[in-house]
């Protein structure tokens, strides 16, 4: 049973065969079908037959249906790799009344008719070796003319021929050599026959249960049927590795590709039951009460994202990390699982989370097509991973996750204990790491994920999703994990996301609404700030709502006018609204508890407020029983208090603003609980001033390196600063102290705060432009160390980009900067000129593959930051990377570097490197203080496929 599963489930081997022995390019000579419901019935449960032969073994390849005849089965020849040994052309015939089948009857039936048309048509076709079956319902008559029939001794008799020549008006002779080609087998009844097929299933799996093998054998029986009919669907079709048949048969056949998910469920129920539930799960919206607040499922307005390197030298991303820089979802799901551990980072809103689910969903599907790459997601959030051993905290959190999705079966730690299969691991994506509040949870939990990828046969490997974190907090990892940016939408992804959302919303022509929503954005210079998907899919709920309206200025008012708008929706008097059920369930109990309900359903925004701001709640009993300890929510004397609370519990669910996770209850978003809780605060004055005085001070104490910053509080002090959340005199007034050119760190939060979308409004511009001038003044003042000046280029660019990056160019070619370069030289890391370059590269490519290849040619400049310089233009496949890797494989540099160069240079141009060891072979092979150096170039020419490297490996040798 194992073996035959592992065949179903490992590569496919389909389409191997000679194409041009696949009848699935002839035309069939009968393709009408069976005329009755009945034989329609009977043939779908003959065909299945085939596909249980399929599932149970290696003889049946693939079972084609109503093509050429009514089941054509191809049978695997072993002796060739994927090769068809015999097709069988089979026309199956039910009966409408009892008694044995006689040669008189088969030939009434028409079998033997339509075969020997197939016939006319197979036999044109040498090396097509094939055999022709009538399958019949019932037994066979005693009659010897029958039996011979049915053994293929049709033709031995010469009255038995002339009988059948006759009925088919055929040449005798044409005929004798078809019937030595039929066979002619009896089928069960048709009530044992469908017995017989479920048998089939509980003998492939004695551990199924009941149910599940009647399942089985509906959907089995269900494909079969709409094979018969042509129709099986685009999503079969696209797991077929069989090429060039036409799309009509595409259509109607089965192969093992096609029932991969049925022998997974035969051989693994459980990893079955996971895959299907994954799949349905990663189909819908991170926040399920965001559809029916009208928002339509990811799966319908998923726009696939693009992810950016993040370099060691500049922590920022780079656009230029080779292809790795332009991956859609699906290239997303290759890049994450190529290392043993990866980050994503993203700012409140930048589409986490959905990203993961479009990884798990899309590592499901490609599982199943066996095309996984060796990787199967589950995803799960960082705080479920907490307090318990990693299989049972992933498989508790998967059922949890997965139970509304069809889950079967609680999942087991054993599931989880191994790979789902033989060379596969599960890819574990980690969602909101930044939501552990706790630092040393944090640690703990990353210190646990890079303690199980370390092992010598890894079970796992993971994907981290966060929000930006202090680098402290990260460093735990070490250097080498791969750290990915989820680039913001650009202008045509905007344009796609909206209107994928602005037709699932229901809005009339919703190709040329995205194009005006788009052109009111830009009209008020919020394109940018739409980048963020979160705020993208805000505003297309609002714009929905009134096309014609004006948009909001600034992320608070944005979430506002979003918040009003779902407790309008959820509250309202509609049959579905919260008020009409609160008035059903409770109007029983009288005038005073309907009072007190319509009371709370007022209250219920600024409620939700104050509970944000409280401590974290884990279930919802705890989320009810902080609300029923509310003035807003008293407990009305003549309501039971279990009617009460089931109340409250409605209301907290149907708010809008919350979602039910698990058995708990949480925010639809973090921003919106952190905005919640800073409209809360700001109704106390003195504690909004006191706690915006505590989460700014740690932006006051700069360290020369900004990213040491607490970049997960920029979001909550956004809210505690925008005027439409809160009302300060000033708003301006709280950041103006941080504009000053020795507070790198407290512009980088003005800067923040910027790209977050608060700082849009008018009134900031005098402090934009105030923090702008002071990163001016300090990555242009000489009497700065090198490092902070290219800091506060970088913050000054994301102020002003223009005059950033003309910051950032000016210091990539400031000598003055390399006396203050003392790491280690072959550490390149962290030179500064090369950090100004690559950050410039960030934001305009062309100026910083200009500042790249100037640094290259700089010979005022260590070796190895030269050669990591010409590195960079080779990631970014600048046309003068394998010139400016030659001229160093020459140049009078560092023979080690000269060798850094020649192996880069290797993968343009192999012969211009092999060259270039030689060169540095007969330059320096005399001198006994880099024989050792010699040794490696003669090394790397043997591994280049130079015959002349081993000769000079044995001559170096006698040099010693």
């Amino acid at each position: 049973m194992a073996v035959t599963m592992l065949r179903l489930l490992g590569p496919a081997t389909e389409g191997m065969s000679t194409r041009m022995q696949d009848p699935g390019h002839l035309p069939a000579p009968d393709n009408g079908g069976p005329s009755a419901l009945e034989g329609f019935a009977y043939q779908a449960q003959a065909a299945l037959h085939s596909v249980m032969e399929m599932l149970a073994g290696d003889e049946v390849l693939h079972v084609t249906c109503e093509h050429i005849e009514d089941v054509l089965v191809a049978r695997a020849d072993h002796t060739v790799p994927g090769g068809v040994q015999l097709w069988d052309f089979q026309q199956i015939k039910s009966r409408k009344t009892q008694g044995a089948w006689t040669l008189s009857r088969v030939l009434a039936s028409g079998a033997l008719a339509s075969l020997l048309r197939t016939h006319h048509v197979l036999k044109e076709h040498e090396g097509l070796t094939y055999r022709l079956t009538v399958g019949v319902e019932g037994r066979l008559s005693l009659d010897p003319d029958v039996r011979a029939a049915a053994e293929g001794r049709g033709g031995d008799a010469a009255e038995r021929l002339n009988k059948i020549a006759g009925h088919l008006d055929a040449d005798p002779g044409e005929v004798a050599e078809f019937l030595r080609l039929v066979r002619i087998k009896e089928l069960p009844e048709r009530d044992d026959l469908e017995r017989r097929n479920r048998d089939a299933l509980f003998a492939l799996a004695p551990h199924l249960r009941a149910a599940e093998a009647e399942a089985l054998h509906a959907d089995l029986l269900n494909r079969v049927a709409l094979a018969m009919r042509g129709r099986l669907g685009a999503r079969w079709q696209v797991l077929v590795t069989q090429l060039d048949v036409p799309e009509t048969v595409l259509r109607k056949r089965l192969t093992p590709h096609k029932i991969r998910d049925v022998a997974l469920r035969l051989a693994r129920p459980d990893l079955a039951d996971y895959v299907r539930a994954s799949r349905l799960a990663a189909q819908t919206h991170p926040y399920p009460e965001a559809e029916s607040a009208g928002m339509p499922s990811l799966s319908s307005v998923y726009v696939p994202r693009r992810l950016h390197r993040i370099t060691p030298e500049s922590r920022q991303p780079n656009t230029a990390a080779a292809d790795e820089s332009r991956g859609d979802a699906t290239d997303a799901s290759a890049l994450l699982g190529r290392a043993p551990v990866s980050l994503v980072l993203a700012g409140p809103g930048g589409g986490k989370s959905s990203l993961l689910r479009a990884v798990q969903g899309d590592s499901a599907e490609r599982w199943l097509a066996g095309e996984g790459q060796g990787l199967l997601g589950v995803m799960v959030s960082a705080a479920a991973l907490l307090g318990s051993p990693l299989p049972q905290a992933l498989a508790s959190a998967a059922t949890r996750h997965l139970a509304p999705f069809a889950l079967q079966r609680p999942l087991s730690d054993e599931l989880f204990h191994s790979g789902p299969a033989q060379g596969v691991c599960w890819l574990v994506l980690v969602d909101g790491l930044d939501e552990i509040t706790d630092r040393e949870d944090r640690q703990d939990l990353l210190r646990t994920l890079k303690n199980f990828a370390a092992a010598p046969d890894p079970v796992y490997r993971f994907v981290v999703a966060t929000r930006p974190l202090p680098e402290r907090d990260l460093r735990i990892l070490g250097g080498d994990v791969p750290r990915y940016q989820l680039v913001p939408f650009s202008r045509g992804e905007l344009f796609s996301a909206a209107r994928c959302i602005l037709d699932g919303l229901g809005v009339p022509d919703s190709r040329e609404a995205a194009r005006r929503f788009v052109t009111v954005l830009d009209d008020a210079y919020l394109t940018d700030f739409a980048g963020n998907p979160l705020m993208a899919t805000m505003l297309c709920q609002l714009y929905a709502k009134d096309p014609g309206q004006a948009l909001p200025h600034s992320r608070g008012a944005l979430y506002a006018k979003f918040t009003n708008l779902l407790h309008h929706r959820m509250s309202g008097r509609g049959q579905s609204g919260v008020r009409s059920q609160a008035e059903a369930a409770l109007a029983r109990f009288g005038p005073t508890a309907l009072e007190r309900a319509h009371d709370l359903l007022d209250q219920l925004p600024d409620t939700i407020d104050s509970l944000a701001s409280a401590p974290a709640r884990s279930d919802e009993a705890s989320w009810v029983d902080t609300l029923a300890r509310l003035d807003s929510a008293r407990h009305p004397r003549a309501v039971p208090e279990d009617d009460w609370r089931g109340f409250l519990a409605s209301a907290l669910g149907r708010s809008g603003l919350l979602t039910r996770s698990g058995n708990g209850l949480a925010f639809l978003h973090p921003s919106l609980q952190e905005y919640c809780a800073a409209r809360h605060i700001a109704r106390a004055p003195s504690a909004h001033a006191a706690e915006l005085d505590r989460l700014l001070a740690p932006w006051t104490q700069d360290s020369g390196n900004p990213w040491g910053a607490p970049l997960d509080t920029a979001s909550y002090i956004g809210f505690l600063i925008d005027p439409a959340t809160a009302s300060p005199t000033d708003p301006a007034t709280a950041l103006r102290d941080l504009a000053v050119p020795d507070n790198i760190r407290g512009c980088l939060l003005i800067a923040t705060q910027l790209s977050l979308g608060t700082l849009l409004a008018d009134q900031w511009k005098p402090l934009v432009q105030t923090a702008a001038q002071a990163m001016a003044t300090a990555s242009a003042d000489p009497g700065n160390n090198a490092t902070s000046r290219i800091w506060a280029a970088i913050v000054l660019a994301e102020l002003d980009l223009h005059e950033g990056t003309t910051a950032l160019e000016t210091l990539a070619d400031d000598r003055l900067l390399d006396e203050e370069f003392n790491k280690d030289p072959h550490s390149p890391d962290f030179n500064d000129r090369l950090l100004a370059a690559r950050s410039l590269l960030e934001r305009h490519p062309q100026r910083g593959k200009d500042a790249c290849h100037r640094l290259v040619h700089d010979s005022s400049l260590y070796d190895s930051v030269r050669v990591r310089a010409a590195d960079v233009l080779l990631a970014v496949q600048d046309k003068r990377a394998r010139s400016a890797l030659e001229y160093l494989a020459h140049a009078d540099i560092h023979i080690e570097d000269r060798l850094d160069a020649a192996d880069r240079l290797a993968t343009l141009d192999p012969q211009a490197a092999i060259r270039a060891l030689h060169q540095m072979i007969a330059n320096y092979r005399g001198d006994p203080d880099w024989l050792d150096w010699c040794q490696d170039a003669a090394h790397a020419l043997t591994y280049l496929g130079d015959p002349r490297g081993r000769q000079i490996i044995s001559e170096l040798c006698t040099e010693l």
